[in-house]
């Protein structure tokens, strides 16, 4: 018999049958007794040829073969990270604990606690025991041996500002960006200076001066009192005649922060709102808005105001009625903030 050639005749071959040509050139199908054996490749490589292991990675206890591979991949995809420095995106790659601490205590003009931040962002010095006469002065480096100041702030006081040494018990918070941190006393005058530094991972941003009270101020705009008041006017709550006219008091802008003047009426019969401005102390008004009022319904007027903050600049209500009477007049006005 020849070598068989496994063809794809155009009807149903059994499964375990095998079509060759006879010497005649017929086509002959012939079913085994028993199934023909198929040997698979003994190597890896015959599936893929271009595979190759990694190096320096062995097979987990108890797999084998490919099936083992891929059962210690996912194992290790579902699987909580091992203990050590082996972490996701980055994430800690310093390895440090939070709250170091690092105490010591000096009884001379020396370094009482120094340590590197690695890891960390900032941290608070505990001044338990500040001596007599002794002030402490507090600096950063970025190789250990060239120290220059480092600010920290109380974390004890409503408000505080950055200083750079200090000479009293307390809790003292910093942030930096340097390599290495300490406190030294840098005038000693007599007994025990004892300080605990603890370094944090995510210290809070303390460095900045609190708007609180006091003289505090923002760039160079100063804080007094409050920012946003009003100052409110009663203008007028007697009647007029018929056709009269009230010209109210003009109000100067005694403040920058005064960028509106609103006026409001409220009549029993019709008239109109006016707003004035002079630039001249009042020597001279220019009609800058107005509004019709109508019987018995209030009517609200409103400009921002211009022009220099001085007493020169004033603002007024003006107020025309219409032809009857009043029995009934409220007009107000106010300068605001908003």
């Amino acid at each position: 018999m020849p070598n068989p050639e496994i063809t794809f005749p155009g009807r149903y071959t059994p499964v375990n049958a095998v079509a060759f040509a006879s010497a005649s050139g017929a086509t002959e199908i012939v079913t085994p007794s028993a199934p023909l054996p198929v040997a698979i490749a003994p190597s890896i490589a015959s599936l893929e040829p271009a595979g190759a292991a990694v190096t320096g990675t062995t097979m987990p206890t108890g797999g084998q073969g490919l099936t083992g591979w891929l059962s210690a991949i996912y194992r290790a995809c579902i699987s909580a990270l091992p203990t050590g420095s082996n972490h996701i995106g980055n994430v800690f790659v310093d390895d440090v604990s939070d709250n170091l601490t690092v105490a010591g205590t000096a009884t001379s003009a020396t370094t009482v606690v120094s340590s590197p931040t690695t890891g960390f962002g900032g941290g608070t010095f505990q001044v338990t025991s500040a001596g007599t006469g002794c002030t402490l002065t507090y600096e950063q480096s970025n190789d250990g041996t060239t120290w220059v100041a480092m600010p920290v702030m109380a974390v004890t006081a409503a408000t505080s500002a950055p200083v750079l040494t200090t000479n009293t018990a307390g809790l003292f918070a910093f942030t930096c960006a340097s390599a290495f941190v300490r406190v030294r006393v840098s005038t000693y005058g007599s007994g025990t200076v004892g300080v605990s530094l603890v370094l944090k991972r995510r210290p809070l941003t303390i460095m900045g001066t609190s708007l609180a009270g006091g003289s505090a101020a923002l760039g160079s705009v100063s804080v007094t009192g409050s920012v946003n008041g009003n100052i409110g006017y009663t203008d007028s709550t007697s009647v007029m005649a018929a056709s009269a006219a009230f010209n109210g008091t003009g109000r100067f802008l005694s403040s920058t922060h005064h960028t509106f003047f609103a006026a409001t009426a409220f009549s029993d019969v019709a008239g109109t709102l006016f707003i004035d401005q002079t630039l001249d102390t009042g020597s001279t008004w220019q009609q800058v808005a107005s509004t019709a009022v109508s019987a018995s319904t209030a009517a609200t007027l409103s400009v921002r105001t211009m022009g220099n903050y001085a007493n020169a600049t004033q603002y007024r209500v003006r107020y025309a009625n219409g032809p009857t009477a009043q029995t009934l007049f409220r007009l107000s006005s106010v300068l605001a903030a908003s």
